[in-house]
């Protein structure tokens, strides 16, 4: 299968419907820049694809769909969809722009090896116009399945396929464990697998909430994705110091690693002006987004590494909240594992369990 590119539309001008403008419709295809291609890939593309936004609107988003080398299976690929990690919401840092992180190459060329399809998201407003809505969990679990049924316009890919994510990747997969079904029945979600997952919203902040406690990078960025989802009931002005709002305005421009440089040595209490109530409406604000406690359709595979700044403790608490409520779940921690270097440590098993989620029926 082919397509030829055509010009992408306004962020939320395309409507849905059937045909060539249901969701997963490819709107712009390029080939995917030779650097930017993992070891060992076959035919790889850069797209915009047509995807449902956080309110439920249409939206554009974009992305990279890589086969692996030689001739696809009976019935084509299997696909792996994968949420990438936040790297900042300017266009720049789409991971169809800025590439794999090195930390991840070693997981996506492992998927290439196995045989499996890979389709990355950038996720709403990344790569795209308009600003990001980042945290929204339908929102995310939309444009990773779209960009499947962008890859099924593309190319020979099977409607067998697997979620994964990495950090908010996970957080993205987790919540399209939970919608796929409901949101493309057409397709065969077989599994998710979710790595260094960011959840449990409520005691990360909480945690945060101390004035001494030095700034997460992501922080900044939520200055200007809230007002996105909450027009008219978030102001980053309400929260944020003068210093604080400068970030905020420093978001719209950088990426995740010249932000964390910027707010070396700064703390909480600089950032915001009452930082334990600021967490607080956070927390509110990110409650609907945490990730859906009940049985989900099919297995949720969890991998934490130990050592990582964002404790594993709290993909432990979740694996132990999906288990109760009946879904079938496996939680991995992987020893001496940082967030930089989970992904790779964890790679063998995660082919592993992608080998035995495509051979249930």
């Amino acid at each position: 299968m082919s397509a030829t590119p055509a010009a992408a539309g306004p962020a939320t001008a395309v409507p849905h419907g059937s045909g060539s403008r249901a969701p997963g419709t490819p709107v712009a295809v390029e080939p995917l820049p030779e650097p930017l291609r993992p070891a060992g890939s076959g035919p790889a593309w850069r797209l915009r694809y047509l995807s449902t936004s956080w309110n439920g609107h249409p939206t554009v988003a974009s992305g990279t769909i890589t086969l692996p080398a030689g001739t696809p299976p009976a019935g084509g690929w299997q696909l792996v969809s994968f949420g990438p990690g936040f790297n900042g919401t300017p266009d720049r840092c789409a991971a169809s722009q800025a590439g794999t992180p090195p930390f991840i190459r070693p997981l996506s060329e492992a998927l290439l090896r196995a045989g499996y399809a890979v389709a990355v998201t950038d996720y709403e407003g990344i790569g795209t116009p308009g600003e990001s809505s980042v945290v929204h969990g339908p929102a995310e679990a939309y444009a990773m399945v779209d960009i499947v049924r962008a890859a099924r316009r593309l190319a020979p890919v099977s409607r067998r396929w697997a979620a994964a994510g990495y950090s908010l990747g996970g957080h993205a997969a987790l919540w399209t464990g939970s919608l796929a079904d409901g949101y493309a029945p057409s397709l065969r979600h077989v599994g998710t697998i979710a790595i260094a997952p960011t959840t449990q919203w409520g005691l990360q902040f909480a945690a945060a909430g101390n004035p001494a406690a030095p700034v997460n990078p992501a922080v900044p960025y939520q200055g200007r994705t809230l007002p996105v989802t909450h027009p008219g009931g978030f102001r980053a002005a309400d929260w944020f110091t003068p210093a604080g709002l400068d970030l905020v305005d420093l978001a719209g421009h950088v990426c995740i690693e010249q932000m964390a440089a910027a707010l070396t040595g700064l703390t909480m209490a600089d950032v915001f002006t009452d930082p334990s109530a600021a967490m607080g409406e956070f927390t509110a604000l990110f409650d609907p987004h945490e990730v859906p406690v009940r049985r989900y359709p099919r297995p949720v595979r969890l991998a934490h590494g130990t050592a990582d700044q964002l404790p594993a403790v709290l993909t432990e608490i979740t694996a132990g909240q999906l288990a109760a409520a009946g879904t079938d779940v496996i939680y991995t921690p992987v020893s001496g594992a940082d967030h930089f270097t989970v992904a790779a440590a964890i790679a063998p098993q995660v082919v592993q369990w992608l080998e035995e989620l495509f051979r249930r029926p």
